[in-house]
């Protein structure tokens, strides 16, 4: 089963205290998932591994991470026949530009939470069908 009902809140609210410790094990697990999911050879490299890439680029990768795991959830919303908007460009645009009013890498994390939940729950409600048994 993967998880429906992340929460950006709590992500943010348990960061801090945490010293990131929270974040990496969040984004780990978030990644895990989508790529359960995610039927095609691409898949969304290991987050520890983004943090350690992150550094070698002064922070550069984690723009291009965060781009390439809104494909990917898009791409496997049309592989589950869900419409998932904003796509990519315009959730890395939102984070790009809101970068410079503060609230831009909030809101693309809300928004890349939000469309991840309704992915798992799609992907929950068919895994649920297929792993019934027929009871006689």
């Amino acid at each position: 089963m993967i998880k429906e009902n992340r929460r950006f809140w709590k992500l943010l609210l348990l960061t801090i205290p945490t010293f990131g410790i929270y974040n990496i094990i969040f984004w780990f697990q978030f990644t895990r998932d989508l790529n359960e999911m995610n039927h095609e050879d691409k898949k969304i490299k290991n987050y520890i591994l983004v943090c350690f890439l992150t550094l070698i680029t002064l922070g550069i990768y984690r723009w291009v991470w965060f781009f390439y795991l809104a494909d990917r959830i898009q791409v496997t919303g049309q592989q589950m026949g869900i419409k998932i908007s904003p796509g990519p460009g315009v959730t890395l645009s939102i984070r790009l530009f809101g970068t410079f009013l503060i609230i831009g890498p909030f809101i693309s994390t809300f928004l890349v939470i939000h469309n991840m939940n309704k992915l798992a729950i799609e992907y929950n409600k068919t895994f649920k069908k297929k792993t019934k048994v027929n009871k006689v």
